[in-house]
């Protein structure tokens, strides 16, 4: 099960990252349409579990995605409150693309340490 999740989380950060590649490529810092209420909401709710994740994990490479994650959520979220400038726009897609492409890395991390610890504790005599 924590493998699948892992997986899903991976797929899902894949996804992120080729999704603002296209958009940024495609559109560039066109105007987009301002987001909904909720979905600023959701961008604090990232910005406040990256800040309570932090502490938790030791790893530069989890600590750095973190950070990326909470400036490109922060930059979303100012974009949801009107902060509307062409700053802003690039730091939004630049750290959304980092933040989504350390994901994939670091998932692929967690289940590389799973299946070594699975093949380890396999070894090992009952």
């Amino acid at each position: 099960m924590r493998r699948a999740a892992i997986a899903l989380l991976g797929i899902v950060c894949a996804a992120g990252a080729i999704w603002t590649a296209y958009w940024s490529l495609r559109y560039g810092l066109t105007p987009r349409p301002p987001l909904s209420t909720l979905q600023t909401v959701v961008r604090f709710a990232a910005v406040a579990a990256a800040i309570v994740l932090w502490p938790f994990r030791r790893d530069a490479l989890e600590r750095t995605t973190l950070g990326c994650m909470a400036i490109a959520a922060g930059a979303s979220a100012l974009f949801g409150l009107g902060v509307r400038s062409e700053a802003n726009d690039i730091v939004r897609l630049l750290f959304h693309f980092i933040a989504y492409a350390l994901g994939v890395t670091v998932c692929a991390r967690w289940l590389r340490a799973l299946t070594r610890a699975s093949s380890e504790s396999s070894k090992r005599p009952a």
